[in-house]
């Protein structure tokens, strides 16, 4: 450890002998780290903005589990399955459900979602405008804000009224035929800017009985504990062969496309990072030339080549220091001249739809972003200190003392 350690002061006073040439060759890998650092903040600060809009616009911690695929067999949603889905960490709880879709005399569409009111409540935590949650068994149905302002509008149907409904089933023949029923409107929920302001809600046992007998449910909605927890959830249920659909997957589409345009950007960033690389093997080998006595003399007198590969790696890690530090406070500085000067010309490429962006930085600097920057630096000034580093010590000190 001592050793090294004076090879570091060593080699930490060779390269400051000459400041210019230090400070240049460090500049040369500092502007690819800064490209690097600058253009990852940017696709970061997307992201999180994406992410946060996301966020207010939907809820992310509901889960719509429809039946799976596998092996080109359908996985249905049965009631073992809907226990297990339950039972999962994080779950704090679930409404398996029955899916049909009735007419009104009128023929208004109904998009009827039948389970235990409970559990739906549970669930979705609807809050009702006015009347009441459906019964278990009867014919009560809960109707979205929407559909109720439609169905009054249109069809004069209030809270407290009776109204048929038509199910349309196919005869052996394959003609169409309309079976009746009578529900009774009991609430309307309020409005919730989601797929329940077009649903009505009824009793599961009630929706099988107009619809028809089945042993399988359609969905299970699931409510998960907190939304950092969704994606452990949905690994859950997809390794019960089941599909799993909700706002989560919006995040990951953001997440992919910005994986994939970080890395687009940041691979022509890599151009002048490899320039820098280069830059540090023409400063190394002029330095090799310019010390070939002292080389000569050190070896002369007991150094081994691999003392003097480590002493030539030490002045290259020194460059990549003081390269990634100024790398890192180039690149937050260009991540400020993008979150300033850009953010105007960003906003009106990425349209209306986020105008959000414009309250928020559109860059993000996070400290993994600064330590990324400073290990590209520090690893490529290695890598490009091996050549003259070996170059140094396959010289024969004899010949090396005699050029000089």
């Amino acid at each position: 450890m001592a050793k090294w350690l004076e090879y570091a002061r060593i080699a930490g006073r060779q390269a400051l002998r000459k400041r210019a040439r230090l400070l240049l060759t460090a500049l040369g890998i500092a502007i690819g780290v800064a490209a690097v650092v600058g253009i990852v903040s940017l696709g970061e600060g997307i992201r999180c903005q994406s992410v946060a809009m996301i966020e207010e616009q939907s809820d992310l911690a509901l889960i719509e589990v429809t039946a799976g695929l596998h092996g080109g067999t359908i996985v249905p949603i049965t009631a073992s399955k809907t226990a297990s889905i339950a039972s999962l960490p994080h779950v704090q709880a679930s409404a398996p459900v029955v899916k049909a879709a009735f007419a009104t005399r009128q023929q208004t569409y109904l998009g009827v979602v039948g389970g235990r009111w409970d559990e739906m409540v549970a669930v979705f935590d609807p809050v009702l405008h006015q009347g009441r949650g459906y019964r278990a068994g009867s014919a009560d149905a809960v109707i979205g804000r929407d559909l109720a302002d439609q169905l009054l509008r249109y069809e004069g149907i209030r809270p407290g009224d009776t109204f048929g409904v038509l199910v349309r089933e196919y005869g052996e023949s394959g003609l169409p035929e309309d079976r009746e029923g009578d529900l009774a409107a009991v609430g309307i929920l309020q409005e919730r800017d989601d797929a329940l302001d077009t649903a009505v809600l009824m009793d599961a046992a009630t929706v099988t009985a107009l619809a028809g007998e089945r042993d399988t449910y359609d969905a299970v909605y699931v409510r998960v504990d907190s939304p950092e927890n969704v994606f452990s959830v949905v690994e859950g249920i997809e390794g019960l062969g089941l599909n799993a659909n909700g706002a989560f997957e919006e995040i990951e589409s953001v997440n992919n496309l910005m994986d994939v345009v970080i890395l687009v950007l940041s691979s022509f960033t890599g151009i002048s990072l490899v320039v820098g690389a280069l830059m540090i093997v023409n400063t190394m080998i002029i330095s090799v030339f310019e010390r070939m006595r002292e080389i000569g003399i050190t070896m002369a007198v007991g150094a081994s080549q691999s003392d003097v590969v480590g002493l030539i790696l030490l002045e290259c890690l020194y460059i990549g220091i003081i390269g990634g530090l100024i790398g890192d406070l180039m690149g937050i500085g260009f991540a400020a001249i993008i979150n300033t000067v850009g953010r105007s010309l960003i906003l009106d490429r990425l349209g209306a739809n986020f105008a959000g962006f414009a309250e928020a930085d559109i860059t993000l600097i996070t400290p993994q972003i600064l330590a990324a920057g400073m290990l590209i630096a520090v690893l490529l000034s290695l890598l490009a200190g091996i050549y003259p580093a070996l170059k140094a010590a396959r010289l024969n000190p004899v010949e090396a003392i005699r050029q000089m």
